[in-house]
């Protein structure tokens, strides 16, 4: 059985970018430097935190250029350290503060966070699951979305990210700045000839060399997830790694549709 599967959509959020076009394009803009989650309504919104923003904008980018409905589509979200931030400072306040723990930040600490939020938000039907699995994140969470698509014939939203580490959480000279970005793939029966799709994604012998710049962005474990939707935005074919060295060399490739 071919383990190929259609892109149909994708987004992206990177400090400082309009989306995904904003990125492949390197146009920088002042107005897009913190993530909206304009998506989710208000009074969920102000209880979130910049990560799940960060999905939610990569999220509904990719599903807005597509028919499919938000409602009922399935996904997968992906993150080595999920919210980090918030979680460390719970753990600082059950440590130094004598006050009852907020239940509230509590639920938002988990690393299904941005998963239940958006589901909520879209009043989502569809299944959704959320996965880490340090730089190998990207590779995981494609993994796992092709196992969807594979046994449930359905489109899965597979959107991988993270913040920023918070102070001592990682080693010294270990760091990154926030960025998410999503991919949604689908059965081949919905692949027009033409159309990119992915296959035989695996630890590969070699893979080409990524694109590299002096981006705080670069050291962020879902780098490969950003390089792999830029691939398909610019409608690049080839063998894509899905992490910048750290990981265990997973790569894709990205090739045109013959059905």
């Amino acid at each position: 059985m071919s383990d190929e599967v259609v892109v149909l959509g994708c987004g992206a959020f990177v400090p400082g970018f309009a989306g995904l076009e904003g990125w492949a394009e390197s146009a920088r803009s002042d107005d897009h430097e913190a993530p909206t989650g304009e998506m989710i309504p208000s009074r969920q919104r102000r209880r979130t935190s910049p990560l799940t923003r960060a999905f939610a904008d990569a999220f509904f980018e990719a599903i807005g250029g597509t028919s499919l409905d938000a409602a009922t589509i399935a996904s997968v979200f992906g993150s080595a350290i999920g919210e980090a931030s918030t979680m460390v400072g719970l753990l600082d306040q059950m440590w130094s503060e004598t006050a009852s723990l907020s239940p509230m930040k509590f639920a938002t600490s988990v690393h299904n966070a941005a998963s239940g939020i958006i589901s909520i938000a879209t009043a989502n039907r569809g299944m959704t699951t959320a996965v880490g699995a340090d730089y190998d994140t990207p590779a995981m969470a494609l993994l796992e979305g092709i196992g969807l698509v594979r046994d449930r014939g359905d489109c899965v939203v597979v959107c991988c990210g993270d913040e920023a580490p918070p102070p001592d959480l990682m080693p010294k000279g270990v760091g990154w700045s926030m960025l998410a970005a999503a991919i949604i793939l689908g059965p081949m029966s919905r692949s027009p000839a033409g159309n990119l799709c992915l296959s035989d994604l695996g630890i590969a012998a070699s893979t080409p060399s990524p694109r590299k710049s002096s981006s705080l962005v670069d050291g962020n474990p879902n780098i490969g997830l950003l390089d792999l939707v830029v691939a398909v935005h610019s409608g690049a074919e080839g063998v894509v790694r899905l992490d910048r060295g750290p990981g265990r060399g997973y790569s894709v490739r990205v090739k045109r549709s013959n059905a």
